[in-house]
């Protein structure tokens, strides 16, 4: 019976400890929700989708700010001085995707305080969503 039992345990954990460390790599999706100020109607306009995936090694957490996305023309920020539109508390970073690493995009973003960084297709690449490979970064969303 003592067998039996000790057994039974050693499987349990088996199978916890592959849940475990499989977990992480099933795509978690993200809801995305916009509140903007619309021009023509003189109202703020609030959407909301459930349009992202959290990147592989991104904490799955809220995430709230105005959003800031890079001064120069170039909106994929793989340039290590890339500045942003906004940076002031709590501010989330909008980049292009493309050109380099989401870990380097994230990493630029971070060193400007980012709360969260979102990657967005470039437009005319379609709306395919993916997860983000982002394993050597930590400490932002």
């Amino acid at each position: 019976m003592i067998q039996e039992n000790k057994s039974s345990w050693f499987r349990l954990l088996v199978i916890l400890t592959f849940f475990l460390k499989i977990t992480p790599s099933f795509p978690m999706n993200a809801y995305v929700t916009v509140n903007y100020y619309n021009e023509t109607s003189n109202y703020t306009t609030t959407e909301t989708c459930e349009c992202g995936v959290y990147g592989l090694a991104s904490p799955v957490a809220n995430a709230m700010g105005v959003v800031g996305i890079p001064k120069n023309n170039n909106y994929q920020a793989c340039d290590y001085d890339t500045e942003f539109t906004n940076t002031e508390k709590p501010w989330i970073a909008l980049i292009e995707r493309g050109n380099c690493t989401f870990s380097k995009k994230i990493q630029i973003a971070g060193r400007r305080n980012a709360d969260a960084v979102v990657i967005y297709n470039i437009p005319e690449t379609g709306n395919q969503t993916i997860q983000m490979a982002n394993f050597d970064v930590s400490a932002i969303q």
